[in-house]
């Protein structure tokens, strides 16, 4: 299936300032999206073990299926944010 993500603050210097559709296997999880990631971009991969992703103004959890089609954000964490 196919998604789109859209990457914020370091996350945009590193992996994308524009939006990327990315292919992924049906029924994956959001975890599972950012462990493709991490694979396909390991400079990122520190700060991706920290985001988290947003749909429609909501956080979506580790273990949400993501849709086809869908638009997701990438939050890395924010000041003071370990990653």
């Amino acid at each position: 299936m196919r998604i789109t993500l859209i990457f914020y603050a370091v996350l945009q210097e590193i992996i994308s300032e524009e939006p990327l559709t990315l292919e992924v296997a049906d029924e994956s999880t959001a975890e599972q999206v950012i462990e493709q990631l991490s694979q396909k971009y390991p400079k990122a991969a520190p700060i991706l073990k920290a985001t988290r992703l947003a749909n429609e103004d909501e956080y979506v959890g580790k273990q949400t299926v993501l849709t086809e089609d869908s638009e997701y954000c990438l939050i890395p964490p924010v000041s003071g944010g370990k990653y």
